[in-house]
């Protein structure tokens, strides 16, 4: 019961697949502007080599191991040439493996090569840090990228090819109370939630904490609401071990609220060095800005047969 209220909250990977009109719409304004600023007026040298009517084969190859991610966004940006796909989203790949192979007019294959290899590239290493992440926390608890991302709908849909759940995937996708709201409202937790709780526009009511006083303010405040919505507490940069006694405490306040959950997130300077220790708190899910901002780029090439 607990897990499937923590994939509501967290996770919107659902929205992100070509079937979704909106994010096909996405997908499909983004690479028109990605090849129009990369081809400008015309790549000079392929047009001064290569004859407007010849057709290769091209390999995109992987050149070192990983998870594969964005298969289903190449293949939309790939939908007027003739292309055999080795690989799908998800799958392990070894230095040499061949990915793709695309049959088509060279100059256009040419236009596009540094396109697709830049998705594959970067979805590639985001998804393969997630997978590594994730394996580390083993089954403690689930881990989200944040919308600290280059590409954001890319970027999440790579998260979730890697195992990692996406979080937010806008400002309008639940309520997050951060420091800098509760500044505006001179600290005060307590309206901030009742604020926040009578938002009719979204049942997802999240605050951010930065120790554990304010926690249990928090939770004494949304245990002591009338309401339907689904309640988590951000514990954002405080140390695994003021987060575990603060979760125990909160849990003991739960004894007289059985019918309430609160959920648990833990944020903010979190890496793959202290990130077990985090795991073991009883939070519910550890989202992490390195999986995004940090990814190395996955070593991808594309070579002509």
């Amino acid at each position: 019961m607990r897990n499937k209220l923590v994939l509501e909250f967290w996770d919107r990977s659902k929205e992100l697949n070509i079937n979704n009109k909106k994010y096909k719409s996405y997908v499909e304004n983004f690479f028109k502007d990605k090849l129009k600023q990369d081809v400008g007026k015309g790549d000079i040298t392929t047009n001064s080599l290569i004859s407007k009517n010849k057709k290769i084969k091209a390999s995109v190859i992987a050149r070192e191991n990983g998870i594969i991610a964005g298969m289903e966004e190449v293949l939309l940006l790939l939908k007027q040439f003739k292309v055999k796909k080795y690989k799908k989203d998800g799958d392990k790949i070894k230095n040499n493996d061949k990915i793709l192979e695309i049959y088509g007019n060279a100059r256009k294959i040419l236009n596009y090569e540094r396109t697709l290899l830049n998705i594959l590239q970067r979805m590639g290493g985001i998804a393969t840090l997630t997978y590594e992440t994730k394996r580390l926390v083993k089954n403690n608890c689930f881990i989200a990228g944040t919308r600290k991302t280059l590409f954001p709908l890319f970027d999440e849909k790579a998260l979730s090819v890697g195992g990692a759940l996406t979080h937010r995937l806008d400002l309008s996708s639940a309520i997050l109370v951060k420091d800098s709201h509760l500044e505006i409202l001179n600290d005060n937790i307590k309206k901030a939630i009742i604020l926040a709780s009578e938002n009719k526009k979204t049942k997802y009511v999240e605050i951010e904490v930065k120790n554990g006083k304010e926690a249990l303010k928090a939770a004494d405040t949304i245990y002591n609401l009338k309401s339907n919505k689904i309640f988590a507490i951000m514990f954002d940069n405080m140390t695994p071990t003021v987060i575990k006694k603060t979760v125990i405490k909160i849990n003991n306040i739960k004894k007289n609220n059985k019918n309430k959950n609160i959920l648990f997130e833990a944020s903010g300077g979190i890496n793959q060095e202290n990130i077990k220790e985090y795991s073991k708190t009883g939070v519910d899910i550890i989202s992490l800005g390195i999986l995004t901002h940090s990814a190395k780029t996955l070593n991808i090439s594309l070579e002509i047969k």
